[in-house]
C-alpha cells in the first residue's frame, strides 16, 4: 500500500506552494525573508560604495552599513529619514543617493517579491515615494 504525502506545510499548515514558501508565509515572514531583505540591501550598499570607490571590507558579507558616507560630492545615506522642504509620509528609502555636483538624488528601496509580483510591486514603490521625488528639496 503507498502512504500519501501531505501537501501542507507544517509551520503553518497551508498548501506547500513556491509562492508560499517564497513570500506567503507568515510564520517564515517573521524572521526568514527579513533576513533574506538584509542581505540583499547588505550587498547593494557594498556595491554602491565600492562603485564609488569608498573603502569598504574585501567581502560584502564582512560590510557593516554606517548610516552616512561622503566622497567629493556624493553623499550615500543608509536606513535615513529624507530631510525635504515639505513633510512627507513615506520618507525613509533603504539608501538616497546625493550628489551636490549634478544636483541629483537616487531613492533605492528593496523588496524581494516573486517573479509575478515585480510589476505590482514596483508599482507601490513608485507611488509610496512619488511625493519624494515631486520637486522636493532634499537637505541631507
Amino acid at each position: 500500500m503507498k502512504e500519501e504525502t501531505d501537501s501542507k506545510y507544517q509551520l503553518c499548515k497551508h498548501e506547500e506552494t513556491t509562492d508560499h514558501l517564497t513570500i506567503g508565509c507568515s510564520i517564515l515572514a517573521k524572521h526568514a525573508y527579513l533576513i533574506t531583505h538584509n542581505k540583499v540591501c547588505a550587498h547593494m550598499h557594498y556595491s554602491i560604495r565600492k562603485a564609488l570607490s569608498i573603502e569598504t571590507k574585501d567581502k560584502w558579507y564582512r560590510h557593516t552599513s554606517q548610516p552616512v558616507y561622503e566622497q567629493e560630492d556624493v553623499r550615500v545615506f543608509w536606513n535615513q529619514a529624507g530631510h525635504t522642504d515639505r513633510e512627507l509620509t513615506a520618507n525613509r528609502p533603504h539608501t538616497i543617493m546625493r550628489n551636490k555636483k549634478e544636483k541629483t538624488c537616487i531613492l533605492i528601496d528593496v523588496a524581494i517579491p516573486t517573479e509575478r509580483n515585480v510589476v505590482k510591486k514596483e508599482a507601490e514603490k513608485e507611488l509610496k515615494y512619488k511625493s519624494f521625488s515631486w520637486r522636493s528639496k532634499v537637505y541631507n
